[in-house]
């Protein structure tokens, strides 16, 4: 009697892992939010980061606190990330691990300021060569500042991140043609599609807890109620970091440009992202990443 061969499963496609060390800040921790769920809805592509982050740290910060750490190494100020549980320093994470790519980015209130860039970007730069020659150097594009931010301070966002692009990019070109990370891009494409409105001349004093002056069709928090720790009173405050839309299409961006990723096959949407916007967030990556759509 024939007997039917048992039925034996292919084995897994070979993981392409990617290495990335992150010298950045808040903004580059929000484009990494979901880079878990992203390496769990797709096994075979896989980001593994470190990140050498410290809240609103601008390329000048990250440089002279290598150049502390350089001095004096057993100086705490120059030990500021975290890595492992301990506290290290910018050589310390370099020398860690073979790391595929290295990426750098300015602190979004001077991302429009093309001054503010040099010449950090390229000593930065060159320090990182120092201990970790054979790692790509990418430049990660933050975006723009939503419409009714305060600290865009009498320039539109538009304004903000048509000089922001134009600082990324001539900078990405000074440092020898590096690759963007074009985050700033897909968000004022995602921008060009929803047309958020601003409210004009806002009045917050109108605003009791819990109701929020109108968020909808946002990629960023913006205002949200604060609970004053000895008052016990609610304070409107703003928040200019991505939300969990932005935060969704940060992920996307960099996994397209880094593994070249396909976004518009991802099947992770997060719970405060409808199905509707994380197919539009998924398009918008692609097509920024993959055409260069800008606009």
């Amino acid at each position: 009697m024939h007997r039917q061969a048992a039925h034996v499963p292919l084995a897994p496609a070979t993981t392409t892992e990617l290495k990335v060390l992150v010298v950045g800040n808040s903004f580059s921790r929000n484009a990494n939010f979901y880079r878990e769920d992203l390496n769990r809805d797709n096994p075979r592509y896989k980001l593994t980061v470190a990140e050498a982050e410290i809240g609103g740290c601008s390329l000048e910060k990250h440089l002279n606190l290598a150049s502390i750490n350089e001095q004096n190494p057993d100086a705490a100020e120059g030990k500021p990330y975290i890595y492992n549980g301990q506290s290290v320093s910018l050589r310390d994470m370099l020398i860690a691990q073979d790391w595929d790519v290295v990426t750098i980015q300015q602190v979004s209130s001077l991302s429009d300021d093309i001054a503010s860039y040099r010449p950090y970007a390229q000593e930065l730069c060159n320090y990182i060569i120092k201990y970790r020659p054979k790692s790509e150097i990418v430049v990660h594009e933050t975006w723009a500042d939503r419409a009714d931010n305060p600290r865009l301070s009498g320039k539109t966002q538009l304004t903000m991140y048509r000089n922001l692009v134009a600082s990324y990019r001539t900078i990405a070109n000074e440092l020898g043609d590096l690759r963007i990370i074009p985050v700033g891009s897909a968000f004022q494409n995602i921008r060009n599609i929803w047309k958020f409105q601003a409210v004009p001349n806002l009045d917050l004093e109108k605003f009791k807890y819990p109701d929020l002056p109108s968020q909808q069709k946002s990629l960023c928090i913006g205002w949200s109620w604060d609970q004053d720790q000895e008052s016990g009173e609610q304070n409107l405050l703003y928040d200019h970091h991505a939300n969990n839309a932005g935060c969704l299409l940060g992920a996307l961006v960099w996994r397209e440009t880094l593994l070249g990723v396909d976004s518009r096959n991802s099947k992770f949407c997060p719970p405060e992202v409808s199905q509707e916007t994380a197919e539009i967030i998924r398009r918008i990556a692609h097509e920024t990443v993959a055409n260069g759509l800008r606009p």
